[in-house]
């Protein structure tokens, strides 16, 4: 789920961009998403103020509000999201290592790879993994986080 061309190490999180917290409810996110949309949208203001981002600027800062909007408000995408950036600042605990053959495919899920964690809970591995690659994937009920590593093409 890489997102544009910049660094991961020099990207703003998604909360930020939305300027809420990584707890925030989804009605949070919805009301900062729909403040900042409306500042920062190209069509609202025309001529910037003294001191305020360029048009340009601005017209990437409402794409950054958008995208990170599009992938908090799904739950799914938020767990996926929220997988990969402890990922990367590599702050997770992580309570067992698994492979793919662990998962099974459940069609009722919408055809996913899922794993039942031991609170009841789901791990649901995410359709755009690498082969070969080592990700991530938290529970959707609790905080427990597994890693899994997938099986490199041949």
């Amino acid at each position: 789920m890489s997102r544009g061309s910049e660094p991961s190490s020099h990207r703003v999180s998604f909360y930020d961009v939305l300027e809420v917290s990584r707890t925030a409810t989804l009605e949070e996110i919805r009301r900062s998403y729909q403040t900042l949309a409306l500042r920062y949208h190209p069509d609202k203001r025309k001529a910037p103020d003294r001191g305020e981002a360029g048009g340009d600027e601005r017209a990437d800062q409402f794409i950054r509000i958008d995208e990170a909007w599009k992938t908090l408000r799904d739950e799914r995408l938020r767990r996926i999201y929220d997988a990969e950036q402890m990922q990367q600042a590599q702050e997770c605990f992580v309570n067992e290592i698994l492979t793919e053959a662990d998962f099974v495919r459940d069609a009722e899920q919408g055809d996913v790879l899922l794993r039942t964690c031991r609170c009841g809970g789901y791990y649901i591995l995410p359709e755009d993994v690498q082969p070969g690659e080592s990700i991530y994937v938290s529970c959707d009920e609790c905080s427990l986080i597994v890693q899994v590593n997938t099986v490199p093409q041949r």
